[in-house]
């Protein structure tokens, strides 16, 4: 079986190749260069399944969020239609859907999509061209993913470790968080499993974590205990957020402080069920918090990054 993966040189592409491989798929990784140098026909010949991981998360535009998510999707759907391939899985996003209403009440496959910036309009309409072609296609719908190589959570761990925890307004928000083993876990069962045919599913753990206990849980793994826990003002947040769109402009790209990723921490509930993938796919996430925020900040250390 042939796999072919974009975005193989990113945070969840890496872990895509790695873990293909271990469970005896022959993996063709693509990276930008392939796109830029006319590869793809070439990279897809005789390729099974399709893993679409490409794309961006911030931007210093919304035109750029549409390019990179709307247009490379269309791409490579065309090139995969073209090449005969069996499957075609779309790494989505939980903003696609937009957050929930309650804790006890997480958005489902079945609510209609509410994404309130940019980046989940973007990968919305990604999924809505991934339906729309003539191709067996599963979606997937990541929640917030932790794990060795990832950079979205780096600067918590770089606080932590130091006992200070700062939120920019959402101490007491929720979220839905995944481990990157068992995200990919996931995503190769949607590559074989006849059920997950012309689906869309979320992919989480268990249970939601708010923001006060993620960094709890960060300063435990560094063997230190918060010493400092401030929320900034609203207002404050917003000016560094306006602050962030500038640098965003000039630098020709976003961190994570801009109005739309400001946006994003908003709202209290960023949790949602993956009820569906567990009972129709199999899916079983297994990472504890703990012992994978753990191996993250061991991962940071031995890396360098920290």
């Amino acid at each position: 079986m042939i796999a072919a993966i974009t975005g193989a040189n990113g945070f969840i592409g890496q872990h895509l190749v790695s873990r293909f491989r271990a469970t005896g798929w022959t993996v063709r990784p693509i990276i930008r260069r392939d796109f830029a140098n006319g590869r793809i026909g070439n990279l897809l010949e005789r390729v099974d399944v399709v893993v679409h991981a490409a794309g961006a998360t911030r931007a210093p535009r919304p035109s750029d969020l549409e390019k990179a998510n709307v247009d490379l999707t269309a791409l490579m759907l065309c090139a995969a239609t073209d090449a005969g391939a069996r499957r075609f899985i779309y790494v989505s996003s939980q903003a696609a859907a937009g957050p929930a209403s309650s804790l006890e009440s997480p958005t489902t496959e079945q609510d209609t999509p509410a994404p309130i910036e940019a980046y989940g309009r973007s990968k919305l309409a990604a999924e809505q061209l991934v339906r729309a072609a003539e191709l067996e296609h599963v979606i997937v719908r990541p929640v917030s993913t932790y794990g060795p190589g990832d950079r979205d959570f780096l600067e918590m761990f770089r606080l932590a470790r130091r006992g200070i925890a700062i939120h920019p307004g959402n101490r007491e928000h929720w979220l839905s968080l995944i481990n990157v083993v068992d995200l990919v876990d996931g995503i190769v069962e949607c590559a074989t499993s006849p059920a997950a045919t012309g689906k869309t599913f979320f992919l989480g753990a268990d249970q939601p974590v708010c923001w006060r206990d993620l960094f709890r849980g960060a300063a435990a793994a560094s063997g230190t205990r918060l010493k400092v826990d401030v929320e900034i003002p609203p207002a404050l947040v917003r000016a560094a957020g306006r602050f962030g769109d500038i640098a965003a402009r000039v630098a020709g790209r976003a961190g994570l402080m801009t109005s739309e990723k400001i946006a994003l921490s908003r709202p209290r509930y960023w949790v949602c069920s993956s009820d569906r993938a567990r009972r129709e796919i199999g899916f079983a996430p297994s990472v504890d918090l703990q012992a994978g925020l753990s191996a993250a900040y061991h991962w940071y250390r031995t890396a360098g990054w920290l």
